[in-house]
């Protein structure tokens, strides 16, 4: 066991971020600490750490601590994730036997991400990690813990363990509501029953008098109080009733665009001729020929530093390279957030740019957990994640039949991730955006735009498509390079044979150059 922890309590501003009566971490166990933005993550990692003080409880570990924070130190020479790459490669070459990590794969992309997971699935120590990149918890994680509620709760296995958990514990939700449903509606119908009974009793019978109704049943009255009674049996039984409340169902939502906003599926929305781009003088990418057509949810992919970003603002500047469809018209995200406007409420702001009614604004906003309170906010008092929300909600509800987003999935928790993947979804406009969040991309995307080896090219298939072509491919080349391996052991046997003459000798070592460049 190399960390315990013992009735750990920690408040902030008078509100319980958590209360833990004993946790325990293994040897060897890689842990990833999941839960929504604002419940206190970063908190409890920063006193399993030692670097923040819980108000009550302590935390004992037992070894050597490395840890890596969410915010890494300023250093103008060197990218996102050249400081996360460097912070790790030091970390790592120290050994502690207690790894923390904070959110290590939000500046990487995804051959660093996949660099990572193999480092740290070789990691003999214990790890903590938070992260949103469920791909990432898949690869590395032995347990999940949730924090929700103030509490954690400890999930054996990866992310798709624990999500099918809870999976599991909604079902059982949904089961146990339906119970009790059905329970009360059987007591409220015998109740309503007893009652109609009791009413027939007290009516008098026009043809009689109350007189001679009485001296022919002398046992009414007797019967209506047996009546009464058991109505109020019944009302007791209703309030024993363990009360269960309806768990939670992400509905459906589907955002339809305004018909004048709308273009017919399948027509061309985007088209590039020859599309080059240098960033000073080195070619990000050249003579890029494709076509994004309507209804499309396109995903750009490729390397950090490799022209993602150059290439959506190449759109956005009406490049000469690049030709918009007819009646197209583009809306932009981006980390700037430019499209809020800090003064003005939340729901002033949906309002100013939303084409649809208020119920559907309501309901994009609600899936984005945003809550009834929330909507008369000032925006200045919104937190970073929730004014990206904000900002993707905006997008959304507007006119525009033509998304472009870069990277939307910074600054979100996993449930807010799959909100938006549902948004997208159900939104029947154009989408394009950048995410090396690799779940995201294989949920969202209907098509890819590939930028790698100084080429930007469209590639009409899914990232799961993407990904086995990708192996193929890379199979193909491994068995390649095997042949020609063997063909140069072949030959340098050969080349040892002492009866060799000069000519045969001369044109093995001209073609063992000629492997060997082949091989290069």
């Amino acid at each position: 066991m190399l960390l315990e922890i013992n009735d750990v309590k920690k408040e902030i501003a008078d509100r319980v971020l958590f209360e833990i009566p004993h946790l325990t971490a293994n040897r060897g166990e890689r842990i990833g600490i999941v839960g929504r933005n604002g419940l206190g993550k970063t908190t409890l990692l920063e006193i399993m750490v030692g670097e923040q003080t819980p108000d009550q409880g302590n935390v004992t570990r037992n070894g050597t601590v490395g840890y890596i924070p969410q915010i890494l130190p300023e250093d103008a020479k060197l990218s996102g994730g050249e400081k996360t790459r460097k912070a790790v490669q030091r970390i790592l070459a120290e050994q502690p036997n207690l790894l923390f990590a904070d959110e290590p794969t939000s500046n990487l992309d995804v051959d660093s991400v996949k660099h990572l997971e193999r480092q740290w699935k070789r990691f003999a120590g214990t790890l903590f990690v938070i992260s949103h990149d469920r791909m990432f918890l898949d690869a590395i994680c032995t347990t999940i813990w949730e924090l929700d509620q103030a509490r954690i709760t400890v999930y054996p296995g990866n992310y798709s363990a624990y999500e099918a958990a809870k999976g599991l514990e909604r079902d059982r939700a949904e089961a146990g509501y339906e119970q009790y449903q059905a329970k009360k509606r059987q007591l409220e119908e015998s109740q309503e029953h007893h009652e109609k009974t009791a009413q027939g009793l007290r009516k008098p019978n026009k043809r009689f008098s109350s007189r001679q109704i009485r001296a022919a049943k002398p046992g009414k009255g007797v019967q209506e109080k047996k009546q009464h009674k058991t109505i109020k049996a019944l009302e007791q039984r209703i309030d024993r009733l363990e009360k269960v409340d309806k768990p939670f169902r992400q509905k459906t939502i589907k955002i339809t665009l305004p018909e004048g906003s709308q273009i017919k599926q399948g027509n061309t929305v985007l088209r590039t001729n020859k599309l080059s781009a240098k960033a000073g003088k080195k070619m990000l990418f050249s003579d890029a020929t494709f076509s994004l057509k309507s209804g499309e949810k396109i995903a750009l992919i490729g390397k950090n530093a490799s022209g993602k970003t150059t290439f959506l603002r190449q759109i956005m500047n009406e490049n000469d390279a690049v030709t918009r469809g007819d009646k197209v018209k583009i809306a932009y995200f981006d980390q700037q957030l430019k499209q809020v406007d800090l003064t003005k409420t939340l729901w002033e702001n949906i309002k100013e740019v939303s084409v649809h009614d208020d119920q559907m604004n309501r309901d994009c906003l609600g899936s984005l957990q945003f809550v009834a309170d929330d909507l008369v906010k000032d925006t200045t008092v919104l937190s970073g994640g929730e004014r990206v929300k904000l900002s993707l909600a905006m997008i959304l509800l507007s006119d525009a039949n033509v998304l472009i987003l870069d990277e939307p999935t910074n600054y979100l928790d996993i449930n807010a991730m799959k909100a938006l993947e549902e948004l997208i979804d159900g939104y029947s406009g154009t989408v394009l955006f950048v995410s090396h969040d690799r779940t995201f991309v294989r949920k969202v995307a209907t098509t890819l735009l590939v930028l790698e080896n100084e080429k930007l090219q469209l590639f009409a298939g899914s990232y799961d498509e993407w990904e086995d072509a990708k192996k193929t491919s890379e199979t193909r080349i491994e068995e390649d390079k095997l042949l020609i391996e063997m063909e140069m052991s072949a030959i340098a046997a050969k080349l040892m044979d002492p009866q060799l003459t000069a000519v045969k000798k001369a044109e093995l070592e001209a073609r063992y150059q000629e492997v060997v460049a082949k091989r290069k």
